[in-house]
């Protein structure tokens, strides 16, 4: 009988020792297998996010009749065959496409990575435009004498009187600066025109066509200072990191990891945002208080498209 126990009592040992081996090799086996995501992050181009904001419009013009283009956002531009050339200074003649975009919010600028910065220096903005014009498929141009008109709504309500006229000109690096127009030139030349302020509108008379802005210079009166950030993940380059100072309607992007100079004490939102190869979206969103000689490290968590575009349509 004691042979009999002893019998049983193995058996039974042995089985649950072979149950934990069993256990513990599904657990293993169910484990799912840790993701370095170091390397799941991709270098953000100028289109990656874009496509996530207002897109250009689209129109054939006819003849005069259809002149204004009135735009979704309200923008009216007048642009006649008289006042267009061919790449080679040749004259054309109807029909010709005119396509516009408009970025009156900071969401869109910063979608469409498009801040308002002019050689380093914050501009407080009324809105960009890019007007393009062609001609079977040939990009046109203004002549050095024309009479087209732009007219921007003051999305305020109401227009401020300094507002000034800047063109944005592509550098090498591949971003836009914005220069601000020569109103000594009359304009002519490339980067001559005007601008006024009328009721709830601003009035433009530009020299050239491309990107448009109605900008002002933020003249600082406190201390300047850089902010400097950091990622241990993803790499910094590999982060779209905006700026944006909700008093001044600015919007700044930072490259290299530090900003350009920037005014202590001013209220700031950073948005900085990254994707992965699975469109993965990761973001750092925070409003602070600039400080001098700043230092941010980004730690980037796990969120949606949808909650990155809900974010910017609150900036």
């Amino acid at each position: 009988m004691k042979k009999i126990n002893l019998l049983l009592f193995s058996f039974i040992l042995f089985a649950i020792a072979c149950s934990k081996d069993r256990s513990i090799l599904l657990d293993e086996q169910t484990e799912p297998t840790p993701v370095d995501i170091k390397d799941n992050f991709i270098a953000i181009s100028s289109t990656t996010f874009n496509k996530f904001g207002t897109q250009p419009e689209k129109k054939t013009i006819k003849n005069d009749n259809d002149l204004p283009f009135v735009c979704k956002q309200g923008s009216r531009i007048w642009l006649y065959t008289r006042d267009l050339k061919l790449p080679d200074g040749g004259a054309i003649t109807y029909p010709f496409d005119i396509e516009v975009l408009e970025l009156f919010t900071p969401k869109d600028m910063i979608l469409h990575q498009m801040p308002t910065v002019s050689n380093g220096r914050l501009l407080t903005t009324a809105g960009e435009l890019l007007i393009k014009a062609y001609k079977d498929g040939k990009e046109l141009s203004l002549n050095r004498i024309n009479s087209t008109t732009i007219n921007v709504p003051a999305k305020s309500g109401r227009v401020d009187g300094f507002m000034g006229l800047f063109y944005g000109e592509e550098t090498k690096a591949g971003f836009v600066n914005w220069i601000q127009a020569d109103s000594s030139r009359n304009g002519t030349g490339n980067g001559g025109g005007t601008i006024y302020g009328e009721k709830d509108m601003y009035l433009i008379f530009p020299s050239r066509i491309g990107w448009i802005n109605c900008d002002k210079f933020y003249d600082f009166t406190e201390a300047k200072t850089t902010i400097s950030f950091s990622s241990e993940t993803p790499s910094i380059e590999k982060i779209l990191i905006f700026l944006y100072f909700p008093d001044l309607k600015s919007v700044m992007q930072v490259y290299g990891g530090v900003s350009g100079q920037v005014p202590v004490g001013r209220n700031v939102k950073i948005v900085a945002y990254a994707v992965t190869e699975k469109e993965e979206y990761y973001s750092f969103l925070q409003d602070m208080i600039v400080q001098d000689k700043q230092k941010v490290e980004l730690k980037l968590t796990p969120t949606t498209k949808d909650a990155l575009l809900k974010y910017l349509d609150t900036l």
